[in-house]
């Protein structure tokens, strides 16, 4: 088992460990189904980004691709109503369209945590996160956010949508200079107030650095809650953690329909996109009725592809050419080289048109008149 595991791809060694770690600490691993009722999709588009792949079934129900694990999760455990789903993790596909990318189809491994936010669960993901990026990569940074910090800003300023986006787009490419041709004018605003959300692109780097600069703004309480609990998840963090691989951004505005609570994002070296992402979501529950919450993130595995390139994989250890003298020694033979933890592709040597060489191996076996008699 092992010389099998060590011949296994880089990725999919990783993937194995992940699904390893989630099942040790008590997470069930959860199948769901790929086409769902439409209407799941499309009565919370607020969650959903991208477009949803529909089809018709022979019952002329329109039917959709998962655009989304996070609505089938929901679905199933609002209406399972048991425990045994409140720890899940999953190995799934979604799928989208864009005008640009066409159909989209991308893997996801992640974890589900519901229940009413906590200290502890809070902390318990974030562990989890963390021990997920060591696992990934040991050059690892986790991103920690909140999405409650950007609303309770904005929840009162007198914007127009359009430009609250955009001013949120702005947020999250650290693009201060932006934000004031936007709000210089503006005479709704303070001037407190729109320095603060000048501030807000900058606003990085350990949780007491942040407070240092937040110290010269009268912030209202939402956010000194926020910035407390934060601080106690952050104390507990590094009792466990290296400190320097956590990292908090309040630059960071994922979707606000979706995210209430805590936003994380994991990177690894040598990739610039977040491999990691999630964050608490309990909004969510509420549209389907029930009074809990959630937290969760998900590992996009194609993220992995350049990162654990394989080039010298071998495609198996042995190959073994064969003629038809003696068939049971032949299958006796098979079967004890893959007992020993070999991978043997098996060939007949008359096979025309055949390349061998296109293989990558480590060894070449010839059975020929009952005799396995040459190795090379």
């Amino acid at each position: 088992m092992k010389k099998y595991i060590s011949n296994m791809s880089k990725k999919n060694i990783v993937l194995l460990n992940l699904r390893k770690l989630y099942d040790s600490y008590g997470y069930k691993k959860i199948s769901l189904p790929s086409f769902e009722e439409y209407e799941l999709y499309n009565e919370n588009k607020d969650f959903i980004l991208g477009n949803i792949l529909t089809i018709m079934n022979p019952s002329g129900d329109l039917l959709a691709l998962r655009p989304d694990i996070t609505l089938s999760i929901a679905k199933k455990i609002s209406k399972e109503k048991t425990s045994k789903y409140d720890k899940v993790y999953y190995q799934e596909n979604i799928y989208t369209t864009s005008k640009y990318a066409g159909y989209n189809e991308k893997e996801q491994l992640g974890v589900e945590l519901i229940g009413k936010e906590t200290l502890f669960l809070n902390f318990e993901i974030v562990s989890l996160a963390l021990k997920s990026l060591e696992i990934m990569s040991k050059k690892n940074m986790l991103v920690l956010s909140h999405a409650g910090f950007i609303s309770s800003i904005f929840e009162n300023v007198e914007l127009e949508y359009e430009i609250k986006e955009k001013i949120f787009e702005y947020i999250n490419n650290k693009n201060s200079h932006d934000i004031k041709i936007i709000l210089e004018k503006n005479k709704n605003i303070s001037a407190e107030l729109k320095n603060l959300i000048y501030e807000l692109p900058n606003l990085s780097g350990n949780i007491e650095e942040i407070e240092k600069k937040l110290s010269k703004y009268e912030l209202n309480p939402e956010i000194v809650k926020i910035l407390s609990e934060l601080k106690n998840l952050y104390d507990l963090i590094i009792k466990f953690y290296d400190k320097k691989k956590v990292l908090f951004d309040f630059s960071i505005i994922k979707n606000l329909k979706y995210y209430n609570g805590l936003v994380m994002q994991g990177f690894i070296d040598k990739i610039p996109n977040a491999v990691l992402s999630g964050g608490r979501y309990d909004k969510l529950f509420e549209k389907f009725g029930v009074d809990t919450g959630a937290i969760g993130f998900a590992v996009v595995t194609d993220n992995l592809n350049e990162f654990y390139k394989n080039e010298n994989q071998k495609d198996f250890d042995i190959l073994l050419l064969y003629d038809e003298s003696n068939f049971e020694k032949l299958a006796e033979i098979v079967d004890n080289l893959v007992k020993d933890g070999n991978r043997v592709r098996t060939q007949n040597i008359a096979c025309d048109g055949c390349d061998f060489e296109t293989f990558n191996y480590d060894k070449k076996y010839i059975f020929e008149n009952g005799e396995l008699k040459i190795e090379i």
